[in-house]
């Protein structure tokens, strides 16, 4: 997804919210198939209204791979074999329906085929993105059209009752496999390394919106203004290290847990007062396996969604904002991500986009003080913090 942020710089998230570039071929070929049907729209007059759909889901799924093999000319040649055997096998079958002869067993092969590749592919590190899982979901509906039971009404009851459970399963692992699928491919993203993840990399993980930067190398002056500031910041946030003087203070360190706890102080969010290292949004804190707190640094946070964040240490202070985040009013936090079919916990709402913000770690040792630092990372500083004691 692109967003159009301030400075006229551009915000790129996940795809699994969005359409990948690389598939707009396909939407154009289910386009020209819906005009070519809507032409010729006379001739399926006389189809049964299950046929009709099971007809234009068969070929619709079938121009949408066929334009997938066209958007993915610069892949490796095998996927767009696979794209361009999908595509036949599919029409094929929408063929045998508009012929009268039904999708058959055979039918319901392909459709499973082409419902499991789709699996593979997601987890094997192709970011997934709407078009893919929409063309899934209309291919399941097609899969539920070809085995729909017989007349046998004993038999339609038990037919119907493993068919449903057996189609929902079909849609879970679909979902699941999208929502594994977009980690993984973010994880695999060349600017993914070892300890953390750099905000900016090519393709950013559900719900983190990340700003494509012209690339430029680091600079003496980019280390020193980070070096500068990341000391302030330390300096500034040392009495906060006692969760006690934090809430003194605002912050909302009640219920601290776990490894990643953000403490906010309201009063600090509006305040005009951009980057300054007394004065930081949130305090960000973990809890050793001793149970004793530790300040592990701070979330800087921009007032107005939209507006970009001071690079002061040009790449090496890269901000970033969140996207679709799901957010419970009663208690209020967060509750996680909108999942890949457009649905967020009970009781949580869809946040669309947050303002911009960046992360300081002030802890010794850290990867790098910007950025995300990786649990694994975290887990064995807190542990070695809890050995020492």
């Amino acid at each position: 997804m692109n967003i159009p942020i301030a400075h006229g710089a551009v915000a790129s998230g996940s795809p699994l919210y969005d359409a990948s570039p690389e598939h707009v071929a396909a939407v154009l070929a289910l386009v020209l198939l819906a005009g070519v049907w809507w032409s010729r729209r006379t001739s399926w007059a006389s189809l049964a209204p299950t046929d009709g759909l099971l007809i234009a889901l068969l070929a619709g799924s079938a121009a949408i791979h066929a334009g997938l093999a066209i958007g993915h000319a610069g892949h490796d040649t095998l996927i767009r074999v696979l794209f361009v055997t999908d595509a036949a096998a599919l029409g094929w079958t929408a063929r045998r329906v508009a012929g009268g002869r039904g999708a058959g067993r055979l039918g319901a092969l392909v459709l499973l085929g082409s419902i499991a590749a789709y699996w593979v592919s997601a987890i094997g590190g192709e970011a997934p993105d709407q078009i893919g899982i929409a063309t899934k979901l209309g291919e399941i509906l097609a899969l539920a059209m070809v085995v729909r039971p017989g007349p046998s009404v004993r038999r339609r009851a038990l037919r119907s009752a493993a068919g449903s459970l057996a189609l929902g399963l079909l849609v879970i692992v679909t979902a699941a496999s999208a929502w594994a699928g977009a980690f993984r491919a973010s994880a695999a993203d060349p600017d993914a390394v070892a300890g953390h993840h750099v905000h900016g990399g090519s393709v950013p993980p559900p719900g983190t919106v990340m700003p494509t930067q012209a690339e430029r190398a680091v600079t003496p002056a980019d280390r020193a203004a980070v070096d500068e500031f990341v000391q302030a910041t330390r300096v500034a946030l040392a009495p906060y290290a006692d969760p006690a003087r934090a809430a003194a203070d605002g912050y909302r360190v009640g219920g601290m847990h776990g490894i990643d706890f953000h403490a906010p102080n309201p009063s600090h969010e509006n305040d005009g007062r951009v980057l300054d290292p007394a004065r930081p949004e949130t305090l960000v804190y973990a809890v050793a396996p001793d149970g004793r707190p530790v300040l592990l640094g701070a979330l800087f946070q921009m007032p107005r969604i939209g507006e970009s964040g001071p690079a002061i240490g040009g790449p090496l202070t890269v901000w970033h904002a969140h996207e679709h985040v799901c957010v419970s009013l009663t208690p209020p936090g967060l509750t996680g991500l909108l999942g890949p079919l457009g649905t967020c916990p009970v009781g949580s709402i869809d946040v669309p986009l947050t303002s911009e913000m960046i992360h300081v770690w002030i802890v010794p040792g850290a990867p790098e003080a910007f950025g995300d630092l990786d649990e694994a990372w975290k887990r064995a500083y807190l542990e070695a913090i809890a050995r020492r004691s």
